[in-house]
């Protein structure tokens, strides 16, 4: 009998008893699907692949790896406070798991939980010191919340590696980049190309330099390099959008923020560009239609459900507009511009004491909310208290609301 044939007899034994017959064998099914999942997910079936592993975790409720599974495919979907469950859950059967720690951190990173993150990709650290793709996660969060010292030292430890050169030496540029050195990060990107000139992504990063320097057209000419290698590089198209914002050509600009969307770049974040630009455009039909598109790729997209309760009150879809704002209150409760927007579409609806209790709040959240004090004055006016109306006029005009001079002469001349 041969080694591999023994092995193979006692990992059966050990599969099959270590939780009694009945577990091993919804292990067995659970495995199955979790493995009939995996192949769906390969061919965009992403309902059908959820679907299998629901069914694989219905089967055997302790498999971690089937929860992990679908909250990898959650995550990138966009179904971040799902993934997150999920994850919880199979930390919680597998605490010991390095590898499932340092996927719930990048979870975390998404969802902008920076802190969360980098502790779990901490823990994940201590748990393999070797394991140097945690260290470039690491390096990711901290770039992310902003601990760019920190961020550098872990660079410096991988390229005296020699982990990943192209890809971390980019990321040193982006630490310049953030930190307002733009020779210093274009030095880096060049060296980047001097590794290999075929790398996409150092082109596009050298047209987010050009584009902090406030040269568009430069820009887009980084752009088109990165889309001459990579024809299907969502993130270019979206930062040639951008470029094309800049330059005021809103219709080129749409153009490419549909060519990302198209690319399955993160849907939110482009759909919202796309909807501010249209709202500048003054196409507040249209505005809508892709804020709404955001908040199907991300339910807490506080910047879509703010941005379309405006568009829904220029189109006079008052109730609408309302419900949007109240929203936006329930996502980010102490957002002054939230409030002040709730108070113009109560002040809109005539209710005027809602209308002066959303500006005093968006006052106490903000108190340079210069626009919210005139409207808030308004709103006094309107309900009989000139005094304490005008009052508010006056000084929101000497704080620098000029929008509303004319106004506070009309209401309140002598």
């Amino acid at each position: 009998m041969s080694h591999h044939y023994l092995l193979s007899i006692i990992l059966s034994i050990v599969l099959f008893w270590s939780d009694g017959h009945a577990q091993s064998y919804q292990r067995i099914q659970a495995m199955r699907m979790v493995q009939q999942g995996d192949n769906m997910s390969k061919t965009a079936l992403f309902d059908e692949a959820i679907f299998s592993y629901t069914n694989a975790i219905a089967t055997d409720n302790s498999y971690a790896e089937a929860y992990m599974k679908r909250a990898s495919l959650y995550q990138r979907l966009g179904r971040y406070t799902e993934a997150q469950r999920d994850y919880d859950m199979a930390i919680r059967l597998n605490p010991y798991s390095a590898y499932f720690l340092d996927a719930k951190a990048k979870l975390n990173f998404l969802a902008q939980n920076y802190e969360e993150g980098l502790k779990d990709v901490q823990r994940a650290i201590e748990m393999d010191p070797d394991n140097r793709d945690f260290i470039d996660h690491r390096i990711d969060g901290c770039i992310l919340s902003g601990e760019y010292e920190q961020a550098m030292e872990d660079i410096d430890q991988l390229q005296r590696e020699n982990y990943n050169p192209e890809l971390t030496q980019l990321k040193k540029a982006l630490v310049h980049f953030l930190n307002e050195d733009l020779t210093a990060a274009e030095e880096d990107v060049r060296m980047v190309l001097d590794l290999n000139d075929q790398n996409a992504l150092a082109y596009d990063v050298l047209g987010l330099i050009s584009l902090k320097e406030n040269k568009p057209e430069e820009a887009i000419e980084h752009f088109d390099q990165a889309l001459e290698i990579n024809p299907n590089f969502a993130l270019a198209f979206y930062n040639k959008g951008i470029a094309y914002d800049l330059l005021g050509d809103k219709q080129t600009a749409l153009k490419f923020f549909n060519q990302a969307m198209d690319t399955q770049l993160d849907q939110a974040k482009v759909y919202f560009a796309s909807g501010l630009v249209r709202k500048e455009m003054g196409d507040f039909a249209g505005a809508i239609k892709d804020y709404s598109a955001a908040n199907e790729f991300d339910t807490a997209y506080f910047n879509a459900i703010y941005n379309r309760a405006f568009s829904y009150k220029m189109l006079g879809n008052f109730p609408s507009a309302l419900d949007d704002a109240n929203r936006a209150i329930e996502l980010e409760p102490q957002d002054a511009d939230a409030y002040a927007l709730r108070g113009n579409v109560y002040l809109l609806f005539g209710e005027y004491e809602r209308a002066i209790s959303d500006y005093n709040r968006a006052l106490t959240y903000d108190s340079d909310q210069h626009e919210a004090r005139f409207n808030r004055g308004l709103a006094k006016l309107f309900n009989y208290d000139i005094l304490n109306g005008c009052q508010d006029l006056r000084m929101a005009v000497d704080l620098g609301y000029d929008a509303g001079e004319d106004a506070m002469k009309n209401f309140c001349a002598p």
